[in-house]
């Protein structure tokens, strides 16, 4: 079967010895980028994390990436003056032999560390060597203190070598009015929070510093606004890039360090996402077949499971930024969830991609929120998550569907609301077993099973996916199905559909949906309008852990 690459996979890393001049092997262990703030910002805004090498006191510098790794960095500043390895005592410059600096690009191949600059004492017009060696090992600029009687010949040189360069200085303001005739090869780099963003190439900081937030989303809002590239979004042509590349370097690089940054950076990923969602409509319904629609239209159900305890207002919110899989089927879901609504009158659904309709306390005009699919960096934004978290442990519903467990998943705070994060996947044929036939919202199963070809998540087993945790409702069948080629999970639990409580509130998952069956499938399209009235609270189910709920019997 042809396997479906809609988001990058966790992957588990063997750590190997590195030999110099071997073919590289996958060394690194730090997280996958979608599931750590400091690595997903440089799909959202362009811009790097990392450290300078010489922070890792008395390291070499192959000893410093790999500790670089270690504290979930994915970018490193090297320095000519440190030496290469206990293995190659040697510093690290352009004397280097042709194999030892091939050692180096394997062992940053192996880690999968992004060489964001080499640093030199020095750099002048004679100094092109310099610049060559360092794009040799791909660094994306040279850093080094330029006298000001040199920028002209040293802006020469970067654009002969094709290579950036960035000056080093503690008064950037003077800099940069130096540099108005200076190409853009020439940017600057410095540890003070006041800069011309389009000049700023590389930022020291102190990740608990005041200001600190504030400058980087004043950062974001002096950079140009996202633009539509269809051709960097899979099958969508959603919101993409525009912000000039930016390698941030972290004074400390203990966790705390890192977690007080990625604090600190999440309000400037959030002023970006709000900017994405400005430009991103809900999906138009008009996007469905004819025929599809005629067959959805068909197998939707006529009347409520139960009568609302009063009038409901579901809001429904597709947005897919950051490069996030959009699935076609979006359209499909609303166009079931509005028509629905219509048969029904369990709830009037209200469609926005504004966000700030889940700020507190605004989200609190809802009863609910139905995730459609949401797929990317979508709740960056502390105002935004705490808003959704907080209306739920009040006493209000969220719905996902499909793709909804993959969004933000550097935020552990909403995969666990959600119950999963990721998984490998596919579209392949499965049977389907109904774990609890005496719920609300899978009475009209009867019990019985179902066979369909859908992409099912294989959550993995290091994930939030439990039964201590979740109420499962719908889940793979290990005895019907083959699983041969799925080696995921020990347990061979595969949940698809499942109910929990989170507070005060209610959360329903399905993770099926990438087909444009489910809403055609009367008994589907029937479950997900009781998930529906389960989180407005109109429709009560258990929410029992299903491993508790084995242990009673």
């Amino acid at each position: 079967m042809k396997t479906i690459n809609c988001r990058a996979f966790s992957f588990v890393f063997l750590a190997v010895t590195m030999l110099p001049a071997q073919a590289p092997q996958t060394e690194s262990v730090r997280p996958p980028s979608s599931h750590k703030v400091s690595l997903a910002v440089t799909g959202l805004l362009g811009w790097r994390v990392g450290a300078q090498s010489t922070a890792f006191r008395g390291a070499t510098f192959l000893d410093a990436a790999a500790k670089a790794d270690a504290a979930g960095l994915g970018a490193i500043e090297a320095f000519s003056s440190q030496k290469v390895s206990s293995e190659i005592a040697k510093s690290l410059d352009a004397n280097l032999s042709a194999a030892e600096q091939a050692a180096i690009r394997n062992k940053m191949k192996a880690l999968s560390l992004h060489l964001a600059a080499y640093h030199v004492d020095k750099l002048g017009p004679g100094d092109a060597g310099v610049l060559e060696f360092a794009k040799s090992l791909g660094a994306d600029m040279v850093i080094a203190p330029i006298d000001p009687g040199m920028i002209a010949a040293v802006d020469k040189l970067a654009n002969a070598a094709g290579i950036n360069v960035a000056i080093e200085t503690k008064d950037p303001k003077s800099l940069a009015a130096a540099l108005q005739q200076a190409s853009p090869r020439l940017g600057i780099a410095t540890a003070v929070k006041s800069v011309p963003a389009d000049r700023l190439s590389a930022l020291y900081v102190r990740p608990n510093e005041s200001g600190l937030s504030q400058f980087l989303v004043d950062l974001v809002k002096q950079g140009p606004p996202p633009e539509e590239h269809p051709d960097q979004c899979s099958n969508c042509g959603r919101p993409h890039g525009g912000m000039k590349p930016l390698f941030i370097a972290l004074e400390t690089t203990t966790g705390a360090g890192v977690d007080q940054f990625e604090t600190a950076l999440r309000p400037a990923m959030g002023y970006r996402i709000e900017q994405v969602a400005k430009l991103t409509p809900i999906t138009s319904v008009d996007k469905v077949p004819a025929d599809e629609r005629a067959k959805i239209e068909a197998a939707l159900p006529r009347q409520a499971a139960v009568k609302p305890k009063k009038a409901r207002k579901l809001l429904v919110i597709d947005l897919c930024p950051a490069g996030g899989y959009y699935h076609a089927t979006i359209a499909h879901a609303n166009l079931a969830i509005a028509q629905m609504a219509k048969n029904t009158g369990a709830y009037e659904a209200i469609f926005s991609n504004d966000l700030n309709n889940l700020k507190y306390p605004a989200i609190k005009q809802y009863d609910g929120v139905f995730l459609n699919s949401v797929v990317g960096e979508v709740f960056p934004d502390p105002a935004v998550l705490s808003g959704l978290l907080r209306f739920i442990r009040e006493g209000g519903g969220v719905a996902g569907i499909h793709g909804t467990t993959y969004a933000s998943m550097d935020l552990a705070e909403f995969s666990d609301l959600m119950g999963a994060a990721d998984g490998p996947h596919r579209v392949e044929q499965a049977t389907l077993k109904i774990d609890d036939p005496n719920s609300p919202l899978t009475k009209h199963f009867n019990g019985n099973g179902f066979t369909r070809s859908d992409e099912y998540y294989h959550f993995l087993p290091t994930g939030p996916y439990s039964r201590d945790k979740l109420h499962v409702l719908i889940s793979i069948d290990a005895t019907k199905s083959d699983l041969s080629n799925w080696k995921v999970r020990p347990d061979n639990d595969y949940g698809s559909v499942w109910i929990k409580s989170y507070g005060k509130g209610r959360v329903f998952n399905c993770a099926m949906g990438h087909t444009p069956t489910l809403f055609a499938t009367p008994d589907l399209a029937q479950l997900i309008l009781n998930g529906i009235q389960f989180i407005l609270g109109d429709l009560p189910a258990d929410t029992t852990p299903s491993a508790r709920l084995s242990e009673e019997k």
